[in-house]
């Protein structure tokens, strides 16, 4: 699947392109849309993006990022300038756009069906924890391995979610609990494998959110990542301008450690498993040299 990425990233970028050529003219009345303007400053002024599609026919599977893209144009110069709020953009899409964007859309599915994968053959007998099941893009993946395993917990911050999804899991010895991923909580129990798919990368402080998974972590247990990346140091993911509208990407805290809000480059996720005393970690990694697209890291406690 990961295959795809760079065909559909050359897509997406044109988008980009001209949201971000109008957004780096513009001035933001607040640290949020000063995010989204820096990010299109940086696209701009990098100039390594296409500014044309490489075809007239757009493919399928970016219905749901499209969308987003579509009500940030429309609505680009009200947030900016601070006549609408983000919360107002994010509702005219609603939980359908947003559900197709994160189980449905290939930029997001790829890291649903590559975790999924590198899962199958540890689940028989295992005690599995999901973090951040949110409308369950990587659960409904392993559906036909989840029975294989001894116990699986779902958890994330809405239970609507969460029973969304176990509605669709008969068979699997499952249960569902309310996570935050920057509030540690050891009363979960330990597994023998914890995953997680675009998520980690929206904890406040990595090093203690990373802690704290590892000791929920029996010893020799994995922790599986699904995680995008920024193109590059000084190149931001082209999905930062959407993403620019929710809260928790934007506004994580940076350090020399992790110098950009949202996602993190695999350099930076690699020292983050060794500061929090991971061993052994090692991704299926994406690129097409140019750019980089994230991929599926494996850590041990």
């Amino acid at each position: 699947m990961n295959e795809l990425l760079p065909a559909l990233y050359d897509h997406l970028e044109p988008v980009a392109v001209r949201i971000a050529s109008r957004a780096a003219a513009l001035e933001p009345v607040d640290a949020q849309r000063a995010y989204l303007v820096g990010v299109a400053r940086q696209i701009v002024d990098h100039g390594s993006f296409r500014a044309e599609p490489p075809s007239l026919v757009t493919p399928p599977g970016l219905e749901g990022t499209l969308g987003w893209f579509k009500l940030l144009d429309s609505h680009l110069e009200d947030f900016v300038t601070g006549r609408m709020e983000a919360a107002e953009i994010i509702a005219q899409g609603g939980g359908r756009l947003w559900e197709t964007f994160q189980a449905h859309d290939l930029v997001c599915a790829v890291f649903g069906h590559g975790v999924a994968r590198a899962l199958s053959p540890m689940l028989p007998g295992a005690d599995v924890l999901e973090l951040g099941t949110g409308t369950g893009g990587t659960t409904r993946r392993m559906a036909a391995d989840l029975p294989a395993a001894n116990r699986v917990v779902l958890s994330d911050l809405r239970q609507s979610f969460l029973d969304r999804v176990a509605a669709e899991l008969p068979g699997v010895a499952l249960e569902t609990t309310i996570v935050d991923i920057n509030q540690p909580q050891p009363e979960l129990g330990q597994f023998d494998l914890i995953f997680s798919t675009n998520c980690i990368h929206v904890a406040k402080d990595l090093p203690v959110t990373l802690g704290w998974i590892r000791r929920c972590l029996k010893p020799g247990g994995a922790l599986v990542l699904g995680e995008g990346s920024h193109y590059a140091i000084d190149v931001p993911s082209p999905v930062s301008l959407v993403l620019s509208l929710f809260n928790g990407w934007w506004d994580v805290p940076t350090s020399p450690a992790r110098p950009q809000p949202g996602f993190l480059l695999p350099d930076h996720w690699f020292a983050a498993f060794e500061a929090a005393g991971y061993r052994h970690a090692s991704m299926e990694r994406w690129t097409d040299g140019r750019r980089t697209f994230g991929g599926v890291y494996w850590a041990f406690a």
